[in-house]
């Protein structure tokens, strides 16, 4: 059994050896190592058998063993006492003769057996001899592992008893991964790392995977990699280089929570009136405040949504979790009303806060209205004022008002304006429509508009703040009269360039009666008298405008300076209209261009004509305002007259009589002396001043008893006495009755001179219309008398002087109608017309006569006839205007015998212009 254990050992181990030697060197198919494998298997049966079970068999006695003669002989062979004689014994016993000798002979050889011991048989020590067997596979595996190449019998071993799994042949190198792990997530790029071990280093290495071969990228040390870009789904590959083929790997992918869709739900806050709206695949948005977002989200192997605000201190960061609703999607609602930055981060089982989707929301504040508005308010310096303005908001305007602010007493008054509840209005407003406001206060004027935000409460903007005076009626009346003061001064200085023009005019006219022929430098210089000219009116029309304007503020309480006032306003609207020559200036010009010396005389001479009469209306018309302005200072000096007396009466009734009240009407007093002053200045410049009282003394006298009130108050004041206030309430009362008795002396005054002046003004437009009609007739007799004369005739030179009369006589009714016009404000301008033909035709006739064309001669003296009726006719209404409005008056009187009936008249001549009419046919 031993000899046998040690046996099977060495030789079991020896056939391995041999086993995997073969595997080693051959590396036998798979059907190859299935044979090598059960051989092996066989053969260590065998030997199992042959050295281990059939000697336990024996032993045990399951099997039959020797017989006794061969037992005998080997018994015989270990014990040497014994020899043959056990064998002997036995070939005795097994004669078939049995005798007694026999017997006797057995009996006696059996007596020299004696006992034997038998363990002196069994020598273990003999079993050594077989070791050297056993040490031979034990050496050879010892050296195998000390020398490191254990893997011969390892990896045989392991191919052996894998027997039906295919291995390939070991190559001069073998490829190593170097990932850790063959897994990467799903979509995201996996690097895959490959280098080779061996003595030999493959150029290149192919990747084979989904039946495609791919090349490995091969780096500067040697190593290869490939990128398996965004895979979704497990990769099955192998490596392949010089026929040395890998096993197979395996990539594992790991699949990712994603958004498969994004949709955004806005609901906007009510009040801006916006329709709903979906936002698709993103979540940034620029939203008004209020407004109510609601993410529904799409996914993909998620089963966890979360909505993370993004702070800088993160762990206060709200963090909420969608919810899954009845569609499968996630959904989360949210109201919004400041700027945030949030996060959407997706999980699953495998990858927590996988997907992370950064995300703004910025917050559209509900702006300001906006307001702009624009005045006239700097160019009115009284009266109503315009606003006009442009609103607007963002989502709509609710109200605007407009506010004055007396800033005294910071008092306000407010009116709301209607608008449309729009993102954009415009207004127009007049001031002061709706507000109540207290005479003599300054106020701040502005503007506050409404928007309807809903979430923060309506806000309002302010607009820019004007500054207002509501001037009391006493101021408005000063300001008017100085602003009627520079329209004079204005009106002067344009008068004063028409004098020039007129000059120029009747230089160039004389000028150019004197050449044959005119030239380019007549043209040139006419050119530059026209400009001027256009200038001149573009001036006139501008004062003209300014003293209408000024005129139409003036409200008067007088009905004699109101008529006044609307007469001269209309005298104004004449001038306006006479001043527009335009068509007369076109035709200058064309005529220049076309260089007609003899009509360009005549459109000049026109013109001129025209241009000395509008100087003189011009002037008659600065009178007639300068007198008009005396008239309404004086009536202003006498009601504020009349107002400081009440007040100095109402002061002297007070108990609380003071020096300082008694102060301010003082200087009130003395602003009125400067207007006296000022009137006394502006009367002295009228060509006829008015007959105005001295009010030197009585001023005097009221300045004295307003001084000696101030001082007896004063002192009053200083002692603690009633006496002083007694006395000074005493002055108070004689100043106040003093400024009323003045104040009643210029009104009487001025309506004697009023009733004074309507008589004159009647009896010297009796004769003006008187001397009138003479001219007429005369004009009309010589008329008449030029029929059968030319210059031969010798009454010719005498005819002639009469004409010459006639122009001299015509010039003198000319200046007296001016003179009576810048008194008489009912004279129309419309008498500049009349006049001004009146002149041209004159001077035409007397030029066409002397130069013996008799005929064109007749002509202008019957259109200076034609324009002397249409002026007595003007004046003939005028008279009668002033006679009916004169109280106990009927017709004009005049001397006896003078009486004047104008329709009698030009009946009269009428009929002589009749028969001059046959006479010429």
């Amino acid at each position: 059994m031993i000899k046998g254990s040690i046996l099977f050992l060495s030789f079991g181990l020896l056939y391995m050896i041999f086993t995997l030697l073969i595997e080693y060197f051959l590396w036998l198919k798979p059907f190859g190592r299935t044979i090598l494998f059960w051989v092996f298997i066989l053969v260590e049966i065998v030997l199992l058998v042959r050295f281990i079970l059939i000697p336990l068999f024996k032993l045990m006695g399951l099997q039959k063993g020797i017989s006794q003669t061969k037992a005998s002989k080997i018994i015989g062979t270990y014990f040497k006492e014994v020899d043959d004689k056990l064998l002997n014994v036995l070939q005795l016993h097994e004669n078939d003769d049995s005798s007694e000798l026999l017997l006797a002979s057995i009996e006696q050889k059996a007596k020299n057996l004696q006992p034997v011991p038998f363990r002196n048989a069994i020598q273990f020590s003999t079993n050594k001899k077989y070791l050297k067997y056993l040490s031979i596979p034990l050496v050879l595996f010892l050296f195998s592992f000390l020398t490191g190449n254990n893997n011969v019998f390892t990896n045989s071993l392991d191919r052996v008893v894998h027997h039906k799994t295919t291995y390939n042949p070991p190559a001069p190198f073998h490829f190593d991964i170097r990932n850790k792990k063959l897994q990467t997530i799903e979509n995201k790029s996996f690097d895959l790392q490959v280098t080779t071990i061996g003595d030999i280093k493959p150029e290149q290495i192919n990747i084979i995977f989904n039946d495609q071969s791919y090349f490995l990228n091969k780096s500067e040390n040697g190593d290869f990699t490939y990128r398996f870009d965004a895979p979704v789904e497990n990769i099955d590959f192998y490596l392949e280089a010089n026929k040395v083929v890998s096993r197979d790997y395996e990539l594992n992918v790991v699949p990712t929570p994603r958004i498969t869709n994004f949709e955004m739900y806005l609901e906007y806050p009510a009040y801006i009136k916006k329709e709903k709206e979906t936002i698709h695949n993103t979540g940034n948005a620029n939203i008004p405040e209020g407004t109510k977002i609601t993410w529904k989200i799409s996914t993909k192997n998620t089963k966890l949504l979360r909505f993370n605000v993004l702070s800088k201190k993160r762990f206060n960061a709200p963090i909420d979790k969608f919810t899954i609703n009845e569609d499968g999607k996630f959904e989360l609602s949210k109201k919004i009303s400041r700027n945030i930055d949030y996060q959407i981060n997706t999980s699953n089982e495998n990858l927590k806060a996988f997907e992370k989707l950064n995300y703004s929301l910025r917050i559209i504040k509900d702006q300001y209205p906006s307001i702009k508005v624009r005045s006239d308010i700097d160019s009115v310096s009284r009266g109503p004022i315009q606003f006009f303005g442009q609103l607007s908001d963002d989502y709509g305007l609710s109200k605007l008002q407009v506010t004055a602010k007396n800033i005294k007493s910071n008092k306000l008054s407010v009116f709301n304006i209607d608008i449309k509840r729009t993102d954009f209005e415009e207004f127009f407003y007049v001031f002061p429509n709706g507000l109540l406001l207290d005479e003599n206060a300054s106020y701040e004027i502005f503007f506050d508009v409404f928007d309807n935000d809903g979430i923060h409460g309506k806000k309002k903007t302010r607009s820019q703040v004007f500054y207002y005076r509501n001037k009391s009626q006493q101021e408005i009346k000063e300001e008017l009269l100085k602003e009627q003061k520079l329209n004079i001064e204005d009106l002067e200085n344009s008068t004063k360039s028409s004098e020039d023009l007129q000059k120029a005019l009747d230089d160039f006219s004389k000028k150019l009666k004197t050449k044959n022929k005119s030239d380019w430098n007549d043209k040139k210089q006419l050119d530059d008298f026209i400009k001027r000219q256009e200038k001149y009116q573009e001036m006139m029309q501008k004062n003209t405008d300014n003293l209408l304007k000024n005129l139409e503020e003036v409200e008067e309480e007088e009905i004699s300076l109101e008529d006044k006032k609307e007469e001269l306003k209309k005298r104004l609207e004449e001038s306006k209209e006479l001043q527009q020559k335009e068509d007369l200036l076109k035709e200058l010009r064309e005529l220049a261009d076309k260089l007609k010396k003899e009509d360009l005389i005549e459109k000049i001479d026109k013109l001129n004509s025209k241009t000395k009469q509008e100087t003189r209306s011009l002037e008659r018309i600065l009178e007639l305002t300068k007198r008009f302005y005396v008239e309404k200072k004086t009536n202003q000096i006498i009601e504020k007259l009349e107002v400081l007396s009440k007040e100095q009466e109402d002061l002297s009734n007070k108990e609380d009589n003071s020096a300082k009240d008694q102060k301010q009407l003082n200087d009130k007093f003395d602003s009125i002396q400067k207007d006296f002053k000022e009137l006394e200045e502006q009367n002295k410049g009228l060509k006829e001043p008015m007959p105005l009282p001295d009010t030197k003394s009585d001023e005097k006298l009221i300045k004295m008893e307003m001084e000696k009130a101030q001082d007896n108050l004063e002192k009053s004041e200083s002692e603690s006495g009633k006496k002083g206030k007694k006395s000074a309430s005493k002055n108070q009362r004689s100043a106040a009755k003093k400024m009323m008795e003045l104040s009643k002396k210029l009104e009487q005054q001025m309506m004697q001179m009023e009733e004074e002046s309507s008589e004159e003004n009647i009896k010297d437009l009796q004769q003006i219309l008187k001397n009138l009609v003479i001219f007429s007739f005369d004009q009309e007799a010589l008329m008449i008398g030029f029929k059968d004369v030319n210059s031969k005739n010798a009454n010719y030179p005498e005819k002639l002087k009469k004409q010459v009369q006639l122009k001299e006589y015509f010039e003198h009714i000319d200046d007296s109608l001016y003179t009576l016009s810048l008194r008489l404000v009912k004279i129309s301008s419309k008498i500049q017309k009349d006049l001004a033909d009146a002149h041209y035709n004159l001077d035409r006739s007397l030029e066409n006569i002397s130069d013996n064309k008799i005929d064109k001669g007749i002509s202008n003296q019957q259109y200076t006839m034609t324009a002397a009726n249409n002026l007595a006719d003007l004046l003939s209404d005028i008279l009668q205007n002033l006679q009916n409005r004169k109280p106990g008056s009927g017709k004009g009187k005049g001397k006896k015998g003078e009486d004047v009936s104008l329709p009698d008249i030009i009946k009269k001549q009428g009929k002589m212009l009749k028969k001059m009419k046959d006479g010429i046919n």
